[in-house]
C-alpha cells in the first residue's frame, strides 16, 4: 500500500521540481506583452534613432559615478536570458551607461556585479575606455535590479559510495582485477 502511494506521488514531486526550476523575470522589470522592448543593438548602430523607447539591458558593471542629482553606471552589455539575467560570456557587443535618479552605493553596486536596467532610451554620450574613444548608448533607468552572486559548487564523485557497502561488492567487482587462487594442503586426518 505504501509503496503504491509513493509511486502516485512521484509525477507530483517530478512536476514540483520542474516548476521550482522555472524563473521568470523580476517584477520590477516586466512589460506587458504589447511592448515592443529596443535591441541593444539597434541602439548601438543608430545612435540616437530610437530616442525615447522602452529598453530592458543588462550586463556586467565596469564603473559607478555618483554625481549630485543622480548616479551612472558603465555596464558591460550581455544579452539576457528569459529570466532577464545577463548571460555572461567571453565576448561582449559593447558597453552602455545607465542613469538612475538616485543614490547606487558604490560598495553594492560595485564593479563586477551583474544588473538589469529597465528604462527608456537617450542621447547617447562620448567617453572613453581608456585612452579609446567610445560612443555609449545611454539608458536613463526607472528600475535596476541587482543580481545575487552565483556560486557553482562541484559535487561530481570520485568514487561510488555503495562500494565500501558488503552488500554491493558483488555488482562493482572489477573484472580487471585477477581473483586470487589460494590453495592450501591438508593433511589427512590421523587414524588413531
Amino acid at each position: 500500500m505504501k509503496k503504491r502511494n509513493l509511486l502516485l506521488m512521484f509525477p507530483l514531486w517530478v512536476s514540483a521540481l520542474f516548476m521550482s526550476g522555472c524563473t521568470s523575470v523580476p517584477e520590477a522589470l516586466q512589460v506587458s506583452e504589447e511592448t515592443v522592448l529596443t535591441n541593444f543593438s539597434v541602439v548601438r548602430d543608430n545612435t540616437n534613432s530610437e530616442q525615447g523607447k522602452l529598453a530592458r539591458w543588462g550586463g556586467v558593471i565596469a564603473k559607478v559615478t555618483n554625481n549630485a542629482n543622480n548616479s551612472m553606471l558603465e555596464v558591460v552589455y550581455f544579452p539576457l536570458k528569459s529570466s532577464g539575467r545577463p548571460k555572461q560570456s567571453d565576448q561582449t557587443q559593447g558597453r552602455f551607461r545607465v542613469y538612475f535618479k538616485g543614490l547606487l552605493d558604490p560598495m553594492i553596486y560595485k564593479e563586477g556585479r551583474s544588473i538589469t536596467a529597465l528604462g527608456s532610451v537617450a542621447v547617447s554620450e562620448e567617453g572613453k575606455i581608456g585612452e579609446h574613444e567610445y560612443k555609449y548608448p545611454v539608458l536613463k533607468s526607472s528600475y535596476i535590479h541587482l543580481w545575487k552572486d552565483i556560486q557553482k559548487v562541484d559535487v561530481s564523485m570520485t568514487h561510488n559510495p555503495f562500494w565500501y557497502t558488503p552488500s554491493f561488492w558483488h555488482y562493482q567487482r572489477p573484472s580487471y582485477y585477477p581473483r586470487s587462487v589460494i590453495v592450501r594442503k591438508v593433511s589427512a586426518p590421523v587414524k588413531k
